[in-house]
């Protein structure tokens, strides 16, 4: 992220990426990253 960015914008930003990427996903993908909470985290 860019060193620019606030630690409340880079939290906004997280939370925001983590909702639209939970939408993308179909129902078995989304039971296994519904829990995590930082897109770092569903792809690892």
């Amino acid at each position: 992220m860019s060193a620019h960015l606030t630690l409340g914008e880079k939290s906004e930003m997280n939370d925001k990426a983590v909702s639209v990427i939970i939408l993308c996903l179909e129902d078995k993908v989304l039971r296994e990253v519904a829990r995590e909470t930082t897109t770092v985290a569903m792809w690892t």
